[in-house]
This record gives C-alpha cells, sequence and structure tokens, in this order.
C-alpha cells in the first residue's frame, strides 16, 4: 500500500509536538512492515526531498511574510501540487492528513483517492481554552477544518474524549469516527536504569494557558509548601497563547511565590532525542491541561515508569486507566493533591512499573499500526465502491446501448448497491452497481416464473450482469413512476400462490444460523442490551426450522417501495426459502402501522393464501413471520458487532432494530393464545 501524510511538522526540523511524533512514528513503522510512505511537511530552510528511514520526505519552504493569510494559502497550494504529481503517477492510493491546518483544502477537487482525516485537535476546539487571538487567518482556517472533515472518507480519533467533542461541536455522527489510539515509540523511550532519580517533577509541552501551566503554578505554591526541596522543570517553547498574551514562562514566574521560584526550571524546547534522559531523572510527570486529546508525552512518560498526574478533561483517562492520578481540572487544590500523593508513592516504588506494562500491551506500534492498516485498506475498497465516474457509467453502459451520457446522478447507496439514474441524448437508465456477489441465477429463475403467471416486473435490459472493474453491474429502462400501487392485496395473493419451487439450493438458514451462532457465544454487546440480543436468540432456537428447508424462490424484499403500478422492481435479494417466506417479508414491510402488526389485514392475506397451502398451519404463518424478524434483528446486530454499520447512528435508527422487537413480541404473544 502507498500512504502519503501530509503535515507542516515533521521531526527532525520541525518537531514542534504530538502531531509531529505520530506521523514519525506511523510512517517508520508502515515502512517496516513493507509499505511505501511519503511525507509532505514544511521546511524552515529551503525545498528538499529525499529518504530518511525509508519514508520519502517532502519539504517545501515558504517564507513568512507579514501577511499571515498569504503565507498559509501559498504553503497549502505548493502541498497541493506535489499531491496532485504524486496522485497521477499513481503512487499514492490514501492520504492522511491531520485536522489542525487542513493542509490539503486546495487539493480536494483534483481528489480522486480517500482522505482520512486524523483528530489531534481542531483550532476550533484550541480556541475554547486559549483565549488569545490566533491571528486573521483564525475564520479561514476554522472554515478549512470544517470542509476536510465534512469530505473526509475516514475520520480518525485517538481518544474517545476528542471524539465526543467532535461529535457536539461539528455535527459528525459517532460512527462516522474511528477510535485508535496513537502508537508509542517504545525503542527511543524506555526505563534507563543508570539515571539517577532526582527529587524532581517534570512538565513537557508548550507554556500555553490550554496546557494547564497557569493551574500547575497555583498548585505549586501547596506542593512545594509541603515539600520544600522539591523541584520541577519546564520543557516546552514559551508562548504567549494565554489571556493577558504575554510570555506564559514570566505569567508562571508570577503566580509562584518568591521563596519557590528556585525550585523552578524553565528548559526550553529541546530535542526529542534528549527527552528520555530528562524523563528517567524525574520522579512525577505532571499534565494538568484544561483539555488535551491524548498528548504523546505522557506514552512516553509511561514508558519511562514515572508517576503521572493527568487530567480529567482529557484523553489521559483513557491512556492511564488510573483515577487516583487524575484530578479534577480547573481544581487546583486538588491538582496539588493528586501531585503530592503520587511525589509519595515515588518514594516508595522508584519505577510505576504498571505504566510500562500498560504502554507495551496496549500502545505497542505494532498491534496498532495493523489495526490503521486494516482501517486504510476498507477506506480504501469502500472508495472505489462508492466512487463511479462518469467513464465508468459509460463504459458500462456500453455493453448495451451506444449512447453518450448527457448527465447522471446518485439516487441511492447503502451496504449492498449503489443506484444511479443515467440520461443520454436518447433515453434514461438506472445503473445498479453491486457491492456484494448475489446469486443472480436466483433472480432470472424467479423473473422465469413471474413472466409465465402474467406478473409485472422489470428486469435488466442487459442479459447477463455486466463486470466492470471486478465489480457487476445492471442496467435497467428508467420508468418515471411516481405513485406507489393503492390495492396490492391480489398482487400479492398471484405473488405467493404461482409455483415457486425449485432446486437451487437453500441458503438464507445457513446466513442465520451464521448469525445466531455468533451471537450466542460473543460476549460483547458494543452497547445494545443484552437483554434484546438474548431474546431474539432464545425465539429463533424455539422455531421449527424444518419449514425453511423448503426450496422455493422468494422474492425477500416485496415492500412498499419495491412496487410500482404493479410492477415488482429490484429482485436483488431473492432466496432460496420456505413458500411463505415472502408472506412474512409481505406483511412486515406493507402491514405494519406505529410499530404494530394490522391483525386484520395479516388474518386476511393468510386466508386467501392457505386455500393453496392447505398444509400449513395458523402456527406455520406465525412461525415464518417470526423467522423473518429473527433474521432482521439478527442480521443487524451481527452487522453492528462486526463494524459494518452502527445501530445508534442516525440513519439505522430510521429503521431502529426494536420496531422489530416490538413486533416479534407481539407475534410471540399472538402465537400463545
Amino acid at each position: 500500500m502507498n500512504i502519503c501524510f501530509v503535515h507542516e511538522e515533521y521531526p527532525e526540523e520541525t518537531n514542534f509536538g504530538g502531531i509531529a511524533t505520530y506521523q514519525k512514528n506511523m510512517a517508520e513503522e508502515l515502512v517496516r512492515k513493507g509499505n511505501n510512505v511519503y511525507v509532505i511537511c514544511r521546511s524552515l530552510t529551503n525545498d528538499s526531498c529525499y529518504i530518511e528511514n525509508g519514508v520519502k520526505i517532502y519539504r517545501i519552504f515558504v517564507s513568512k511574510t507579514n501577511n499571515q493569510v498569504r503565507d498559509y494559502i501559498i504553503y497549502r497550494k505548493r502541498v497541493a501540487q506535489i499531491l496532485y504529481n504524486l496522485q497521477n503517477n499513481n503512487l499514492i492510493d490514501i492520504i492522511e492528513v491531520p485536522d489542525w491546518g487542513a493542509e490539503t483544502v486546495y487539493f480536494e477537487k483534483n481528489r480522486k483517492i480517500p482522505l482520512v482525516v486524523r483528530l489531534h485537535t481542531p483550532l476550533k476546539v484550541w480556541l475554547k481554552y486559549n483565549k488569545n487571538n490566533f491571528g486573521k487567518i483564525t475564520a479561514l482556517m476554522l472554515k478549512w477544518e470544517e470542509k476536510m472533515l465534512n469530505s473526509a472518507n475516514l475520520i480518525t480519533c485517538c481518544s474517545n474524549a476528542l471524539k465526543n467533542i467532535i461529535v457536539k461541536d461539528f455535527n459528525i455522527e459517532k460512527d462516522q469516527i474511528l477510535v485508535t489510539p496513537n502508537p508509542a515509540n517504545i525503542s527511543a523511550f524506555y526505563r534507563d536504569e543508570s539515571i539517577f532519580k532526582q527529587p524532581k517533577m517534570i512538565f513537557v509541552g508548550s507554556l500555553e494557558e490550554r496546557k494547564g501551566v497557569l493551574l500547575l503554578a497555583e498548585a505549586l505554591n501547596i506542593v512545594f509548601h509541603k515539600y520544600p526541596n522539591l523541584n520541577i522543570e519546564f520543557i516546552g517553547k514559551d508562548t504567549t497563547r494565554n489571556k493577558k498574551n504575554m510570555s506564559t514562562k514570566e505569567l508562571i514566574t508570577s503566580i509562584v511565590e518568591e521563596k519557590f521560584r528556585k525550585n523552578i526550571k524553565f528548559v526550553g524546547q529541546i530535542e526529542n532525542v534528549k527527552l528520555n534522559e530528562y524523563l528517567n531523572s524525574s520522579k512525577v510527570a505532571i499534565f494538568p491541561s484544561l483539555f488535551d486529546n491524548f498528548p504523546y508525552v505522557v506514552l512516553e512518560a509511561m514508558s519511562v515508569g514515572l508517576y503521572i498526574v493527568g487530567s480529567s478533561n482529557s484523553g489521559m483517562v483513557e491512556m492511564l486507566n488510573n483515577k487516583s492520578c487524575i484530578y479534577d481540572t480547573g481544581n487546583y487544590i486538588d491538582l496539588a493533591e493528586k501531585i503530592m500523593s503520587q511525589y509519595e508513592l515515588s518514594l516508595i516504588n522508584e519505577v510505576n512499573t504498571k505504566n510500562i506494562t500498560r504502554v507495551k500491551e496496549e500502545y505497542n506500534p505494532d498491534k496498532i499500526c495493523e489495526e490503521i492498516v486494516y482501517e486504510y485498506k476498507k477506506t480504501i475498497r469502500k472508495y472505489n465502491e462508492d466512487n463511479v465516474t462518469l467513464e465508468d457509467l459509460q463504459a458500462v453502459l456500453n455493453n448495451v446501448v451506444n449512447d453518450k451520457i448527457i448527465n447522471y446522478k446518485k439516487i441511492r447507496s447503502g451496504i449492498a448497491n449503489l443506484v444511479f439514474k443515467v440520461t443520454t441524448s436518447k433515453a434514461k437508465f438506472i445503473i445498479k452497481k453491486y457491492l456484494y456477489d448475489y446469486n443472480f441465477d436466483l433472480s432470472k429463475e424467479l423473473y422465469k416464473r413471474y413472466e409465465i403467471n402474467n406478473i409485472k416486473f422489470i428486469k435488466p435490459i442487459n442479459n447477463d450482469t455486466i463486470t466492470y472493474k471486478s465489480y457487476k453491474y445492471n442496467i435497467f429502462n428508467y420508468i418515471n413512476v411516481h405513485k406507489l400501487t393503492k390495492n396490492k392485496l391480489k398482487l400479492f395473493e398471484n405473488i405467493l400462490c404461482i409455483d415457486r419451487s425449485t432446486n437451487f439450493s437453500q441458503t438464507l438458514l445457513k446466513k442465520c444460523l451464521e448469525y445466531y451462532q455468533y451471537l450466542s457465544k460473543s460476549s460483547e454487546t458494543n452497547g445494545i442490551n443484552k437483554e434484546d440480543i438474548n431474546y431474539v436468540i432464545n425465539i429463533f432456537n424455539t422455531l421449527d426450522t424444518s419449514l425453511l428447508n423448503e426450496q422455493y424462490l422468494n422474492h425477500g424484499d416485496i415492500s412498499k417501495n419495491n412496487i410500482v403500478y404493479n410492477y415488482i422492481i429490484d429482485f436483488d435479494e431473492t432466496c432460496v426459502s420456505s413458500a411463505l417466506y415472502d408472506f412474512a417479508v409481505i406483511v412486515i414491510k406493507n402491514f405494519v402501522k406505529n410499530d404494530k402488526l394490522n391483525l386484520k389485514k395479516y388474518n386476511l392475506l393468510k386466508e386467501k393464501t392457505k386455500k393453496y397451502f392447505v398444509e400449513y398451519s395458523d402456527l406455520d404463518y406465525y412461525n415464518i413471520t417470526k423467522f423473518y424478524l429473527c433474521k432482521i434483528i439478527m442480521e443487524k446486530f451481527y452487522l453492528h458487532q462486526k463494524g459494518k454499520i452502527d445501530l445508534f447512528s442516525k440513519n439505522q435508527m430510521k429503521d431502529n432494530y426494536k420496531r422489530y422487537l416490538k413486533l416479534l413480541k407481539q407475534l410471540e404473544n399472538e402465537s400463545e393464545k
């Protein structure tokens, strides 16, 4: 796979923070696993292109002027040009860019490969905790970042803390954001027994209000009163990112009592390779951020076995998994108490071995890299499925019609297929791209049965499915219909009572048994009520499955939308099951109102079909309908557990599984009477 990381910060030349650390760790780990990795970043001196540790790095130099907006735009246009060349030469398959700065924004109009946006902390969130003005670029950068988040094919995040903020502030659905932690650099950060631990604490990060350093200064007055020989080192660059727009270093100094100022040392920004030594010589690391996503320095401090104090309003809660070292964000008294308690623990045992073990087990780069590569591949596959070009549709249409497409529009998409309305100079067509490998022979057989029995239906104008770029397509004549068929009862009777027996193998029961076995064995619920899972699998377990071994062709999806002017459309779910299976589909898809099955219509259709199916009892009708409901619900549970859908997303809530659960309980009560 060929991956391109884009962000101005990349070590060592522009090693400014956690994003730089993350991208270097990921880039080199991906190369180690056999991938090709490109990095586009900023240079402080001149343009360059070179290979370092297997990573091909493009550095862009844009001289800084007094025009901040101009500088930002020029840099992003230079980024876009390099991406354009890489894409056109088929050198990259996917791009990852952080939210901060939205550096790929000028490439978006030319992009033909998927984009991953990695959440670190967007400007919109950053501004909440840093009261100073970011400059004239602020409004434009906020607009850029929102645009990139909305156009991303995958959004990843390393903490649930930031995910929850993004969902709220950017109105993005939870299921659109994948949480995967950052990988630790366990080779560069480790406990070095040769380094003597001094009676000191350490803070690592930019000196800015959001990092909680002004609050820390207040807490230090309490800590130093109890431990006057304890010292603290601040490692990181000074900034004016605070409510007074002055040196944060000077503000910290002014807050700490004069008699304790000798206990404070401002080291400034250091090379990353020197940080392991500073961490190893300390007793406690303090990260009091007002908000922080997933600070790399916390992973680094954990790797050397430091005792740590973290903030409750951050991803540190997830990282440390230890309430005793998390202070109540904004409360400097609680911060002081947590610092002292962690320092006292370090006096008993110098090294926090639990933190070292947790990093190796939970934030192992090999494990995390494999997870992210899997998501990259899934995103590339989904992008290729969803993005059908005019050229693709023209190539498919050319198999049956020699006419140029004037315009096209995607009218429906889902897990199963994509549907396009295509207009040529002579006619209109529907082209369907199938994302799953259906048994189209079943559909063809059902067409024949319908045709023999004078049931109207719409089938493809191509005789065989068209294969293009490994996907199957069908083409249909477009019928401009705006009204649904009203009186369907006779149509339903005709469909159910024709001869649909077949020699095709039964597959539906096998699929349902797979769902049943998975849900029965899995202890995971992923937010689903365990009682709901148990109820459905218990009902399924009591059903007489002998009915399901019958070999009858069924449309499988005779819904209101799939019957237009008495024409049956969409044969994608044609299956082999009981002769009564489509009865169950019809009543659930057509006779339900306010989450209740209309038993009057149910019984009316049942009585009309019973004269053809004398061998079936009333209980058989109930059983097949319960089976269909179990199939729907178990399939939803299974796909949710496998990460294919999110049951609690807006789209899934429109077809809420609880609706089907109510129907199942209604039928269970009726069948017991």
